[in-house]
């Protein structure tokens, strides 16, 4: 089987915005039912598009990753090329909350457009996923036997190859850091629904031996070794879909505290060095403490590599393929 990956979160000259992609492709190649997975960028030009139809005429299944008026313009241009085409929701693609936050008028007015563009792909991709079941939510009700033919969840996963346990210590050296207390906080440049303010805040509750850690625009590869520098993760969002970064520190042992937003209960449901905590700093930092003096104990490395490793993830993925191209 021949799985083609499209996405306008690759870019052509092989640097990526979202490193997940490349995971995920590294894990389905793992797979003995899997005979290539080709992930390409979207390039917004006639030569581009014809590369994208030519490799999808050589697959036998397309998916395409994150919605928008991208993704609805690459599967009016593969109309004719007859083979399953499959599309998965990260987040802002469907809730489009990035609209509270944005100050330019242009930019709403996208996000959008962009938010009714992922609706109307509902309709024309033969499966539609979700890496988050809470997603379907924002999905208007007129679509809603759409999603009860064509719905599934996608869950996103860590690639354990790459994201090894290391000591503190030795990451910390690497990184230059101190003996600090570290939250990390993940964020991307430029955004405020991330909501730096409210974690900055929760740390200057919890004292001086605590400081935020923040990995913005780091290459990928780093990515663990900030985590495994860190003593916990921090997140505070307003709005996520299926935050990766919980998935990624609990593969590493690192306990996590995050607001309840997108998945995030669910993430952590049934965990003891871990939990949801509340928006206003001094009950979040109260609830961090109490949690922190208790020893470690989940091990979620091991308890959860089932929903938590791609290899294991994608098992289920690749058997949805294999139904699609035999209808």
């Amino acid at each position: 089987m021949k799985i083609l990956i499209v996405s306008n979160q690759i870019y052509a000259d092989d640097r990526v915005t979202n490193p997940v992609l490349q995971r995920m492709q590294k894990s389905l190649k793992r797979d003995k039912r899997v005979s290539g997975v080709e992930l390409m960028p979207v390039v917004y030009s006639l030569t581009g598009l014809d590369n994208i139809r030519k490799a999808a005429k050589q697959s036998d299944v397309i998916h395409i990753h994150f919605g928008g008026l991208y993704a609805l313009a690459i599967w009016l241009f593969l109309l004719g090329v007859n083979r399953p085409k499959l599309i998965t929701f990260h987040g802002t693609d469907i809730h489009a909350k990035a609209i509270a936050t944005e100050r330019k008028l242009t930019t709403k007015i996208k996000i959008k457009f962009n938010q009714y563009a992922s609706f109307l792909s509902i309709l024309a991709f033969d499966r539609v996923g979700f890496v988050a079941k809470e997603m379907e939510h924002y999905v208007p009700k007129w679509l809603n036997c759409q999603l009860k033919k064509k719905a599934f969840v996608q869950s996103l996963g860590v690639d354990y190859y790459l994201f090894q346990p290391m000591e503190k210590e030795e990451a910390r050296d690497k990184l230059h850091l101190g003996d600090k207390r570290y939250a990390l906080f993940s964020t991307i440049s430029n955004t405020n629904i991330k909501r730096q303010d409210i974690a900055e805040a929760i740390v200057e509750q919890l004292g001086v031996d605590y400081e935020l850690l923040i990995m913005c625009g780091v290459r990928p590869s780093d990515v663990p070794l900030y985590i495994n520098a860190c003593d916990f993760l921090l997140l505070t969002s307003d709005e996520e879909g299926s935050p990766n970064i919980i998935r990624e520190c609990l593969a590493l042992n690192k306990p996590v505290f995050s607001v309840n937003v997108g998945d995030a209960s669910l993430q952590l449901s049934g965990l003891k060095n871990s939990c949801i905590i509340d928006r206003q700093p001094e009950n979040a930092s109260k609830t961090i403490i109490s949690v922190l003096q208790q020893p470690y104990q989940d091990n979620t490395r091991e308890t959860l590599k089932k929903r938590l490793d791609f290899d294991c993830l994608n098992e289920n993925i690749v058997g949805l393929y294999e139904k699609l191209m035999h209808y």
